[in-house]
């Protein structure tokens, strides 16, 4: 965040989404997948937000037990993007993918937005640098700038069922259902 300057040029943020269970008209809740493996429930939400995708996470928090909803958004097709462009990011560099130790893939450009996959320490990421993250709503993003990235462990990915639910979603986008 701060002073760094977007590498390409920033699309309009989305609405921003207060609560998951009160959607706006026209919002169309996709699937849900809850992530417990923190100690803290935190449910991830995929809804079509304005022709785009939009994954809320949704938890309570602090001493009052106060309710938190973020938002991160992509262009509709990550839904089947994201689970392909993971798979060949865990590639091994002997199959053509990244080099050893490489952190975050090339930036690809989809349907106009230009995304990326990332390690964590403890799981993957999913970086949109062409939207500036809704924590900088009331920012230009000339002014602050930060990519939307949400990060995703390995448990919940691929134990609790998060990129199957993911895949199932991109498989009925690509079936022209979404």
């Amino acid at each position: 965040m701060g002073h760094i300057k977007p590498p390409y040029a920033v699309l309009k943020s989305l609405s921003a989404i207060e609560r998951h269970n009160q959607l706006p008209a026209g919002t169309i809740k996709l699937g849900e997948c809850l992530d417990n493996t923190s100690g803290r429930d935190k449910l991830f939400t995929f809804v079509k937000h304005r022709g785009h995708l939009a994954i809320l996470t949704s938890y309570h928090a602090g001493p009052h037990d106060q309710y938190f909803c973020d938002q991160y958004d992509y262009p509709v097709r990550a839904l089947s993007w994201f689970p392909k462009a993971l798979d060949e990011f865990r590639k091994p560099p002997a199959d053509g993918r990244l080099h050893a130790g490489a952190m975050v893939s090339n930036d690809e450009n989809v349907d106009g937005e230009m995304q990326a996959v990332g390690s964590t320490t403890d799981g993957y990421c999913f970086i949109n640098r062409s939207r500036n993250d809704h924590s900088n709503d009331n920012y230009n993003p000339e002014e602050y700038y930060s990519s939307i990235e949400i990060s995703l462990n390995y448990d919940f990915l691929y134990r609790l069922g998060f990129l199957d639910l993911w895949k199932s979603l991109g498989d009925t986008y690509e079936g022209g259902d979404i």
